[in-house]
């Protein structure tokens, strides 16, 4: 009876999940209706604002809608309300969410060249809503759920269930990479159609085929994952056989006289746009971090490796091992310094030192194998509602020499007028006539301070050993005046 029960359950929900595809004609495996879908496109928009941030700057913001709302009115879904935004975040990345919420990040757009790039970027992301990836992929995931919840019932044995699930996932990993398929041949098709020479899509995959291979370099040598456009989708090659097919295809559809790619206008377009983290994250230049916003700064040990993430800033001693960890954390009422180091280690017993600046302790930390080491955990106050929190740590060989730099941070802390808020420099992308004869030339001109060079040259088409004589109008990072 369990067996009958749950194959009877499998079948009717298979059998009432069957939805015409918007791009096909054919029916698909797919559990979301459209107004569920925009629902939950209209659902996520304010979690995916509320994490990234909207750039600033309301002309781009425009040109970039006008770009997508042209591109979505030649599309098999052309009824759908679509939303184009631009994320202010330094990520190479763009994205769709299901209903026609399409993302593209400024950190994207920094490498490409033209508004006809722009155009395949925007043209695939609308491929993936067309087509209805989302939803077929959740159909997906839901169809090796049951597989795995039947399995189980029918054998009683566990071990087959998640063996279901692993088979059930590589399923979809495949599945997946043909969808990124499709959604260039979709987005070949609405270029077509829009006016746009399809080819373009094929000059995308390369740039981004060279920050793939850049990124997985540096990756490597940073011992960390490496952040990757698409993530495991990112399978194409320059020279793709299947690619290059299905973007020329849409070249058949009809005769087409296509329009300029119109490189100087987008480069107009990008020319003063913000270079790397969000001036909300603050500014940090050779390891001084400054906070705009919360009107602070602080100077990070000169020889550590800082990153400025969304969540925090980090610093790490490449020589040691050693890392701090800097965020702010909001108190709660009436909580005092000391209280707040207490409920952060979960140690009401915590010895707290009060210094000029705010407090600190030394404490345990445990990492992710087990394994205790020391650390030293500080708060600043920042207002009444919030705290600047610091915590460093080291392996206990190492800790004496570490601790010294952490104290050396804490006591850095200074707040900020308003003449030196207005007076911080921020990084910003530049268009300028070539007057130098090398990228290092370039690179020593510039505000980029990891890997100028090889970043230079992934902005201006020259990675890993073009001639930048070759060049007249050249990409480069400088501050703002």
């Amino acid at each position: 009876m369990k067996f009958t029960n749950t194959l009877i359950l499998v079948l009717s929900l298979a059998l009432s999940a069957c939805a015409t595809n918007p791009v096909t004609g054919e029916s698909d495996f797919a559990l979301v209706s459209e107004s569920d879908e925009i629902k939950q496109g209209s659902s996520y928009h304010p979690q995916i604002i509320a994490q990234y941030g909207v750039y600033e700057d309301p002309a781009l913001q425009q040109y970039v809608n006008s770009i997508g709302q042209e591109l979505a009115a030649k599309s098999h879904r052309a009824h759908l309300e679509f939303t184009f935004t631009v994320l202010d975040s330094p990520e190479i990345n763009a994205f769709a969410l299901p209903g026609g919420y399409i993302y593209i990040t400024r950190g994207i757009m920094a490498y490409l060249d033209s508004k006809a790039e722009l155009a395949g970027v925007i043209g695939h992301e609308i491929g993936h809503v067309t087509a209805r990836h989302s939803v077929r992929q959740q159909a997906g995931q839901t169809a090796s759920t049951l597989l795995s919840v039947l399995i189980s019932a029918t054998t009683g044995v566990s071990g087959l269930g998640d063996l279901s699930n692993q088979f059930g996932t590589g399923l979809l990993r495949g599945y997946g990479r043909e969808h990124e398929l499709e959604a260039d041949r979709l987005g070949a098709e609405y270029l077509h159609l829009s006016g746009y020479d399809p080819e373009v899509m094929l000059e995308v995959i390369g740039v981004l085929k060279d920050q793939e291979i850049y990124e997985q370099t540096l990756a490597k040598k940073e011992n960390r994952d490496p952040n990757i456009y698409h993530g495991v989708y990112s399978t194409h090659p320059r020279n793709d056989d299947r690619l290059k097919t299905v973007v020329r295809a849409a070249k058949n559809l009809s005769v087409q006289d296509y329009r300029d790619n119109d490189r100087p206008g987008y480069y107009g377009k990008i020319d003063d746009m913000v270079w790397g983290p969000s001036i909300k994250q603050g500014i940090l230049v050779d390891n001084q971090f400054t906070h705009p916003d919360l009107g602070f700064a602080l100077q990070l040990p000169d020889t550590w490796k800082a990153d400025n993430f969304p969540e925090f800033l980090q610093a790490k001693n490449p020589q040691t091992g050693a890392i701090i960890q800097i965020g702010v954390t909001s108190l709660k009422k009436d909580e005092s310094l000391k209280n707040l180091l207490q409920r952060m280690t979960n140690n009401e017993e915590l010895k707290v030192s009060k210094k000029d600046y705010g407090v600190t302790a030394k404490t345990m930390v445990k990492l992710r194998g087990g394994d205790e080491q020391p650390a030293r955990i500080s708060a600043i106050a920042l207002d009444h509602s919030l705290a600047l929190t610091l915590l460093g740590t080291s392996a206990k060989d190492q800790f004496a020499g570490t601790d010294k730099h952490l104290l050396d941070v804490n006591q850095s802390f200074r707040r900020l007028s308003q003449q030196q808020i207005d007076a911080i420099q921020v990084p910003r992308l530049q268009i300028v006539s070539r007057k130098v004869q090398s990228f290092e030339s370039l690179a020593e001109q510039s505000a980029i301070e990891y890997e100028a060079v090889d970043i230079l040259r992934l902005l201006n088409r020259a990675f890993p050993d073009g001639d930048i004589s070759k060049i007249e109008k050249l990409k480069t990072v400088t501050y703002a005046d």
